[in-house]
């Protein structure tokens, strides 16, 4: 069984397998952790004795392994009374072969992918031949498609310790807004917190006003606090505010120099932005509100989903004040 320290140990290789155990060590302390680097070489050994670390590999640039010929390989199996048998005997070529990078069962309409590199034409059509004449009993559909490789990197162990902090800082967040009497003073609490906790250059509230079909932005902290410039009212058919009033669902961007529902991507560039959030408060089904952040770093899978349930109670728990009908913020 993998532990709370093992864990934070193998991420931290998964990203850089040349960390020292001293690197490691220390990034354990900021976790509160007290542990030696001595304790640390004790603990990959023991990892590498379980076979849970199988070896430590190098990351090639994807433009030197593109300069290679790479294949990715789609096949469908014949079933007959052999076929497990030579399911297994594919499974060991692929894993002791020293062509392939990657091999797996699929489900679907094909039963196995692989992907090789070869450094000519010529190795790629006589192993091609090899490959096909020993497993001409189980293939009964072979795809083979030249592969333009644009990156390569290794499986890596999310860091729970991480992720638990950013659950606690949605936990600070909601629990910080609550000391706040009326709703006003709770939304401007959690545009500021948003830029405080989640190192958002900025973030807003609009509320949705349905008879004119518009986002009226009440909230903004951060680098831009005036609401009444240029997005004070933004229609529900803009592609990305607008666009999550009328589906009531989230927006996400991890390239919003390039995403063509950012309006000013000059100014995007500019102000060296990254990411947007943006997600739907609702009241009785429908949206009351919508929430946005934009930030100067890239948001992690575990960011979006953990601002996505932030959300989702913040529509809980602004729902007394929706009932007392003061969300119109005249």
């Amino acid at each position: 069984m993998l532990d709370e320290i093992d864990k934070i140990i193998l991420s931290h290789l998964g990203k850089n397998s040349k960390s020292s155990s001293q690197e490691i060590s220390q990034l354990l302390h900021n976790f509160d952790y007290q542990i030696t680097d001595r304790a640390v070489r004790q603990r990959i050994a023991r990892l590498e004795k379980n076979n849970i670390l199988l070896g430590y590999s190098t990351i090639l640039n994807p433009e030197l392994v593109s300069n290679k010929v790479n294949s990715t390989i789609l096949l469908k199996f014949k079933f007959g009374k052999r076929t497990t048998e030579m399911i297994n005997r594919l499974t060991q070529y692929c894993g002791e072969s020293s062509f392939c990078t990657f091999a797996g069962r699929l489900n679907g309409d094909f039963d196995f992918v692989c992907h090789f590199v070869f450094d000519s034409i010529e190795q790629y059509e006589l192993e091609t031949n090899n490959f096909l004449n020993k497993f001409s009993e189980l293939i009964s559909d072979f795809r083979s498609y030249e592969t333009n490789l644009v990156k390569s990197s290794p499986y890596t162990i999310n860091n729970e310790e991480e992720i638990k902090e950013k659950k606690l800082r949605v936990i600070e967040i909601l629990n910080s807004i609550k000391k706040h009497d009326n709703l006003s003073d709770r939304l401007q609490a959690i545009v500021e917190s948003l830029v405080k906790y989640f190192d958002a250059k900025f973030a807003r509230v609009w509320f949705y006003d349905k008879k004119k079909k518009s986002l009226i932005l009440k909230f903004s902290a951060g680098k831009y606090k005036n609401v009444k410039g240029e997005f004070s009212n933004v229609s529900t058919k803009s592609l990305k505010i607008g666009t999550i009033a009328t589906s009531k669902k989230p927006v996400v961007s991890n390239d919003v120099i390039h995403d063509r529902r950012i309006k000013y991507p000059e100014w995007a560039k500019k102000e060296k932005l990254k990411s947007f959030a943006g997600y739907p408060i609702l009241y009785k089904g429908q949206v009351a509100a919508v929430l946005g952040m934009f930030s100067t770093k890239k948001l992690a899978p575990s960011d979006f989903e953990l601002l996505g349930v932030f959300s989702d109670q913040l529509s809980k728990e602004l729902t007394g004040f929706f009932e007392a009908k003061d969300f119109l913020l005249e």
